[in-house]
C-alpha cells in the first residue's frame, strides 16, 4: 500500500492540558470574541465531534463536543484519532504534485500502469473523476450492509479496471480513482523518503472514533479496503500540520500548488482532490477564496476548510452520519458550515 508515503511518523502532537483549549495566551486582541462567537456557532449545531480553528501557527480554538455515542455517556476528547475519510484523498493529490513537480509523473500524460486496461487515463482525469473507472459503490450490498468491495480484506485493483467507460468523460466521483492513484504512487521509487515528515502523522486502520449512523453503531467495513482515497487516520491537529506545510510552501513550490487548486472550470470549482471556490459569506464585504475538502465513511463526517488569502484553517469531525448531522454548504447562504465560516472568517457573532 501508499502507507509509507501518506502516513508518516511527523513530529508528535503538542501535548493537552485539558479537555478543550482556547488560544490564551496565543490569542490576539478580540480574537476572544471571535472564538465565543465561533463556540456558539458549535453549540446551537448540537454537533458531537471537534473542531480546530487557527489563524497562522497559532490555534485559537480546539474543543470537543457532544458524547461519542448519540445516547449519552463518554464525551468526546481533544486529541481524539480519527478516520480523515476523503482527507485522504487531499494528501494523495499533493503527493501526485510532487511527483509532478519531480519530473517522476505527467499530470496530462499517460498513468503508465501496467494494467493495459487503463491505457489513455490521465493521472488529471483520476484526480478529478473523469477516469470512467468501476465504481466500488456498485459492488452488492445487503440491506443496511457497506459494498462488498469495502468488506474486503483489502481493496480489488481488478475490479477498477474491470469496467471502463470513456477516459475524460463527465464527473463521476469514485473512489477507484484515488486507489490507482495510490497504486501508481506505491510504485514511485524515493517517494516514501523525501515525504518524510512532511504530511500528516498517521496510520491506515487502526482504532478511531467509532461511527454511528441513525443513532446506531454503523455497519462493519474494512477500512483498509478505501486505501489512498480513504483510509488515513489522524488528529485536527495533524491535519493543521499538513494544512500549514501547504500554505507556506513546505510542501509545494508555488506553480505546483497554484495547480493543486486551480478549478477545473466550465462551472465546476473542483480543483486536484479539493474544491477550490469564492464563498460567500455573511459579515465579509467581498468572497473569500476558500480550499474544501469533505469526506464521510458510514457514520463519520470531516471537514477541512482553507482560507489561503487569510492564512485561516477550519477543520471539523463528527462521528454522526450526514442523516444525523447536517453540515450543509456555503453556497446556500445558511446552515451549519455557512454559519461557522462567518464566524471564523468574517467574525460574524449571532446571538
Amino acid at each position: 500500500m501508499i502507507l509509507a508515503a501518506l502516513a508518516l511518523a511527523a513530529t508528535p502532537t503538542p501535548p493537552l492540558p485539558s479537555r478543550e483549549r482556547v488560544g490564551a495566551p496565543q490569542a490576539r486582541e478580540g480574537e476572544g470574541a471571535q472564538v465565543a462567537a465561533i463556540d456558539r456557532v458549535i453549540r446551537a449545531s448540537n454537533l458531537a465531534g471537534e473542531v480546530l480553528v487557527a489563524k497562522g501557527d497559532r490555534i485559537l480554538l480546539d474543543r470537543a463536543y457532544g458524547t461519542v455515542a448519540p445516547g449519552g455517556g463518554s464525551r468526546h476528547k481533544v486529541g481524539a484519532s480519527w478516520r480523515l475519510a476523503s482527507i485522504t484523498k487531499q494528501v494523495t493529490a499533493v503527493s501526485v504534485m510532487r511527483m509532478v513537480e519531480r519530473g517522476d509523473l505527467l499530470l496530462d500524460g499517460p498513468l503508465d500502469s501496467s494494467d493495459p486496461a487503463l491505457k489513455g487515463i490521465t493521472v488529471r482525469m483520476l484526480l478529478q473523476h473523469h477516469s470512467g473507472l468501476a465504481n466500488p459503490d456498485d459492488t452488492p450490498a445487503a440491506t443496511g450492509q457497506m459494498p462488498a468491495f469495502y468488506r474486503a480484506v483489502r481493496p480489488d485493483l481488478r475490479y477498477c479496471s474491470s469496467k471502463i467507460g470513456t477516459p475524460g468523460a463527465p464527473f463521476a466521483y469514485n473512489n477507484c480513482d484515488y486507489l490507482v492513484l495510490g497504486e501508481r504512487l506505491e510504485a514511485g521509487e524515493g517517494e516514501a523518503g523525501e515525504i518524510d515528515n512532511a504530511l500528516i502523522p498517521g496510520t491506515y486502520g487502526g482504532q478511531t472514533v467509532p461511527g454511528f449512523v441513525g443513532g446506531k453503531a454503523e455497519p462493519k467495513f474494512n477500512l483498509m479496503t478505501f486505501g489512498a482515497a480513504g483510509a488515513l487516520t489522524g488528529t485536527a491537529r495533524s491535519v493543521f500540520a499538513f494544512d500549514r506545510q501547504l500554505m507556506t510552501g513546505k510542501l509545494l513550490k508555488p506553480a505546483a500548488l497554484a495547480e493543486l487548486w486551480k478549478p477545473e472550470g466550465r462551472g465546476s470549482y473542483q480543483a486536484l482532490g479539493q474544491w477550490v471556490f469564492p464563498g460567500k459569506l455573511a459579515g465579509c464585504a467581498a468572497p473569500k477564496r476558500i480550499v474544501q475538502r469533505d469526506g464521510e465513511i458510514q457514520g463519520v463526517q470531516t471537514r477541512n476548510f482553507i482560507f489561503p488569502d487569510d492564512d485561516l484553517v477550519v477543520i471539523v469531525f463528527t462521528n454522526r452520519s450526514s442523516d444525523d448531522f447536517k453540515f450543509g454548504e456555503v453556497w446556500e447562504g445558511k446552515g451549519f458550515t455557512y454559519d461557522l465560516l462567518s464566524a471564523a472568517a468574517c467574525g460574524l457573532r449571532p446571538n
